[in-house]
């Protein structure tokens, strides 16, 4: 993600750097929402949609914005893409087992699986598995260090936003 917004920094057209422009100000939107949305997730068990919906629309716009700039609407399928993919899959896990996942937890996935799929395939399935990775090893020490059993509930909303933020800093 760095190395795209330093090309697009230093490209010398106006277009690419206002597209970076928008870019930087995606990643200050990500880290304000998801910081707060991360701290509510963990004390409160919940991801208020009064911050995600607002957040994506403000996501979607701006990779609307930035594609047109770029002229990349290849880069906006895979975001679209991408996010309903992770947002159904997390759908399809709470309705088979509503436990599992809140609906704060479904919703996030597809503003999450925009911006890592806005910028690869790659850059998506590394923020899937950098969650999960997450989440599961987080939850394992919490068992074997007896602070969870079985049956206590861990909010998995910070897992997916570090994992996304890990996939898009190491893209």
């Amino acid at each position: 993600m760095f190395s795209l917004i330093g090309q697009l920094l230093t490209s010398g057209s106006a277009a690419q750097i206002v597209a970076a422009v928008l870019l930087l100000a995606g990643g200050a939107a990500f880290a304000v929402c998801g910081t707060a949305l991360a701290f509510i997730d963990l004390n409160q068990h919940r991801l208020p949609n009064r911050i995600i919906y607002p957040w994506a629309g403000c996501t979607f716009g701006l990779l609307v914005l930035v594609t047109f700039l770029l002229t990349d609407i290849a880069a906006l399928g895979r975001a679209v893409t991408a996010g309903l993919s992770w947002g159904l899959l997390f759908l399809m896990v709470r309705l088979l087992h509503p436990p599992s996942l809140g609906m704060g937890d479904v919703k996030l996935a597809v503003v999450l699986g925009m911006y890592t799929g806005f910028i690869s395939w790659e850059t998506f399935a590394g923020g899937v598995v950098l969650s999960f990775l997450l989440g599961g090893l987080v939850s394992l020490w919490l068992l074997l260090t007896r602070r969870a059993t079985s049956t206590s509930r861990i909010a998995f909303g910070p897992f997916l936003i570090l994992g996304a933020a890990g996939a898009l800093i190491l893209s």
